[in-house]
Formats: structure tokens, C-alpha cells, sequence
């Protein structure tokens, strides 16, 4: 067979090409793996060469992806993905469990990871952890540029080339300041809910589309609401008197606990949801990630 003329790039130039596809900046792709902006300039071209086709280009100052790049970046990102495998299933053959865990999750779910990882991390003492924490939207654009192999999400998206494998209830309830006039009342519609000023997350957030979704089944516009960054500061300005809000359980269990919110009798509530973990359904989970899988079904 003859062999690729690809053949000729190097696992390095395979790095910086992919630094600067996901920073889109050429000095800031050269800041993270300590070279010059000429250095790494210079290594996009002789790839460009090697590949017979421009990268990037420029339209007024963005740097964009040419499609000729986005062919080439997504074979680096499963040759990249492929190299990490092998090293754990050579590390497999020696009977060692070794490896990075990347995994990215909604904000949400820190309020629960942390022991999971925790317990997991006390199983397997070899393996590092890298754990990235965001909103829905930025999760999945993590997983799908193959920045994170594994992601946790309570609202898993209608992608057929997605598993996702649920392992633990995400129960939403409609929660109010122990001292709200709502709390007085027996049975509350979600109309009649939504009159209260509804505090809410970011579009993007997968509590926010859980929301948005039951809002849309019920035939409620949502007018009075307010929109907080955090799901701390939603807690805060309910506790405060801002407002009502829809919130996981695992996000305040503890105030609910401690009297200083209270769940109110919402028709339709709790909403009920799972959380899931999520990965691409056609690539082969490495070593370690298969373990997580296993870890995070056993232990809920």
C-alpha cells in the first residue's frame, strides 16, 4: 500500500494545529505551549504544505477554519483520542489502570460529582482527573470538539450519534423564600407560579431548558423573570426575596434542609429528569472512561 503523504506531519505540528483550531489565535496558541507567534506561525505552514490546502484564514480579524481544516482537525482529534487509548491499554497489558479522566459537567452537577470522583479516585489511585464545569451548551460543544470524552448532563440532546446512559434522579422543584405569600397557598398552578418574579439561569443552561420546555407544554409565557449567572446567586435571590426560581434538588438540598427555602406545591412538580452521562456513540470509550461508566451506574 503506498503510503500517505500525511505520513510526513509530526504528532507536535498535530498539536499546535489543534491549539490554534481551538483558541483561534495564533499568539495565544503559542502562549500555551511556550513558543513564539512566529514558531507556531511557522509550523501551520509547513503542515499547509504537507496537506496541499490553506487551514485558516482571515475574515476582518477572526481567524477562521477553511474546510480543508476542519477535515484535518477532526482526524488529528481521533488521532490524538486514539493515542491516549493505546497508552492505557498498554498500560492494560502490564495489569495497571493508568490514564486522565477528562470529563466535562453542568454546573449543577457539582453539587454531587465531587464524591463520586472522590470514591472513584480512591479505587483507582493511578488515574489523573480533569474535570471542566459549565453550562449545557458549552459541554456539549466540549464533547463535540473532543475536548472532553465523557460529559454529565441532565438533559441529554435527541442526537443519534450520542449515548447516554442515565444513573442518577435530577428531581427540579419549584422553590420560594420560607416567608413568600405562595407559601400560604394549598395548590398552585404553574400559571399562577409564573405571576412571581422567576429567576432564572442562562440560555444554555440545562436547567433553564427544562424550564423553558414545561413552560411551552403548560401554554405559560414567562414574563416576569429575572435572569442571575449562577445557580449560588439564584439561591441567593430567593433566600433574599427576589424571587421564586425552579431549582435540582442536589443544588439545594441544604437550604431546604436548613429552612431557608421551601418547596412549593406546584402542579406538575417536581419535574422529573435524570442525570446522564454522555459520550459519541461510534467511538470507542477509553480504559478509564469505560471504568467511570462502570463507577458512576454501580454507585447510584
Amino acid at each position: 500500500m503506498r503510503p500517505s503523504f500525511l505520513h510526513r506531519l509530526t504528532l507536535r505540528q498535530i498539536e499546535i494545529f489543534l491549539a490554534v483550531c481551538r483558541l483561534r489565535n495564533y499568539s495565544r496558541a503559542a502562549d500555551e505551549l511556550a513558543l513564539t507567534q512566529p514558531a507556531v506561525s511557522a509550523q501551520i505552514r509547513q503542515v499547509e504544505q504537507v496537506v496541499g490546502e490553506a487551514l485558516f484564514d482571515y475574515i476582518g480579524k477572526q481567524l477562521n477554519i477553511t474546510p480543508a481544516g476542519q477535515l484535518l482537525e477532526r482526524a488529528a482529534r481521533d488521532l490524538q483520542q486514539r493515542l491516549v487509548s493505546l497508552e492505557m491499554e498498554l498500560a492494560e497489558l502490564k495489569g495497571e489502570v493508568q490514564g486522565t479522566l477528562n470529563i466535562a459537567a453542568e454546573s449543577s452537577a457539582q453539587y454531587f460529582l465531587p464524591k463520586l470522583l472522590a470514591t472513584f479516585s480512591e479505587r483507582n489511585p493511578a488515574i489523573d482527573i480533569q474535570l471542566d464545569v459549565g453550562n449545557r451548551a458549552n459541554i456539549l460543544k466540549r464533547l463535540n470538539e473532543g475536548r472532553n470524552e465523557l460529559v454529565i448532563t441532565g438533559a441529554p440532546p435527541p442526537d443519534r450519534n450520542l449515548q447516554f446512559t442515565p444513573f442518577r434522579d435530577n428531581p427540579l422543584l419549584a422553590v420560594a423564600n420560607p416567608n413568600h405569600p405562595l407559601i400560604q397557598r394549598p395548590n398552585l398552578t404553574f400559571f399562577e407560579f409564573s405571576q412571581a418574579r422567576l429567576l432564572l439561569r442562562e440560555p444554555g443552561s440545562g436547567t433553564r431548558l427544562a424550564v423553558d420546555e414545561f413552560a411551552q407544554e403548560q401554554a405559560v409565557k414567562l414574563s416576569q423573570t429575572a435572569r442571575l449567572g449562577s445557580l449560588e446567586a439564584i439561591k441567593a435571590g430567593v433566600i433574599s426575596g427576589l424571587g421564586v426560581s425552579i431549582l435540582p434538588l442536589d443544588t439545594c438540598r441544604r437550604e431546604l434542609e436548613q429552612k431557608l427555602l421551601c418547596s412549593l406545591p406546584v402542579s406538575g412538580f417536581p419535574l422529573k429528569r435524570s442525570w446522564c452521562v454522555v459520550h459519541f456513540r461510534k467511538r470507542q470509550l477509553t480504559p478509564v472512561s469505560q471504568r467511570f461508566v462502570q463507577h458512576l451506574t454501580e454507585n447510584e
